[in-house]
């Protein structure tokens, strides 16, 4: 079960969770609020040997106030979204494969798997620089909207969640769409679901006890 009273080992958890699926990189950075500031791994840690020593607690503008070493360069991704929505708790930036093969061709995220329909219909930042700057973490924050993910082009994703553990989830969803899209097209047009499937899957799938079961599924292949 996740570590539901220690955001900070409940973060790490994340972070090795996201690297065992190969859903993150070296380079992905995860976040959460922590009061008035965020949490977040520092730019060198090593994700799949992740501890609480590898945390930083940086403020809005990006200034270490504990932990050591300094904030990844993409830090202005999650300050500008947090600043931007106050209903967010958690940022993840993800580097995977399946998604970013479909913005690296210009193909639309189609909804082919009934959870990979929560994340709704994705835009896309249409840039695959870093997102470095302040200028640029406002631009991503404003292309997210209030929706709970942004692709970027032939660069990876962005998810947001009003907890961790949802952000997690949905950052698990993303991927697996993206890998059952891609797979499916090697053979035909995959289906989508139609207006009435995706509106009963957001019904239902929309769970927090779903997204903690997602979560415990992943936990325990770094943990059992």
């Amino acid at each position: 079960m996740s570590q539901k009273n220690d955001p900070r080992q409940e973060l790490v958890d994340c972070i090795r969770m996201l690297e065992k699926a190969d859903i993150i990189d070296h380079n992905g950075h995860v976040s959460i609020r922590y009061g008035d500031n965020l949490l977040i791994n520092n730019g060198s840690a090593v994700k799949g040997l992740m501890t609480q020593d590898d945390l930083v607690e940086i403020d809005m503008d990006g200034h270490v106030v504990s932990g050591k070493g300094k904030p990844p360069l993409e830090f202005h991704i999650h300050t500008e979204i947090y600043r931007a929505r106050p209903d967010v708790q958690a940022v993840a930036h993800t580097h995977p494969k399946w998604s970013t093969f479909l913005t690296m061709v210009g193909k639309p995220y189609k909804h082919v798997y009934a959870q990979g329909v929560l994340l709704g219909d994705m835009p896309v930042m249409n840039t695959p620089m870093s997102v470095n700057t302040k200028p640029m973490g406002e631009r991503l924050a404003q292309t997210l909207g209030k929706r709970p993910a942004v692709l970027l082009k032939s660069h990876g994703v962005t998810i947001v969640g009003s907890n961790m553990i949802e952000c997690f989830a949905l950052a698990a969803y993303v991927e697996e769409n993206c890998y059952r899209q891609y797979m499916a097209e090697q053979l035909g047009e995959p289906y989508e679901f139609s207006e009435d499937e995706k509106k009963a899957c957001y019904e239902k799938l929309w769970s927090t006890s779903l997204f903690q079961k997602t979560w415990d599924h992943y936990r325990s292949k770094v943990t059992g």
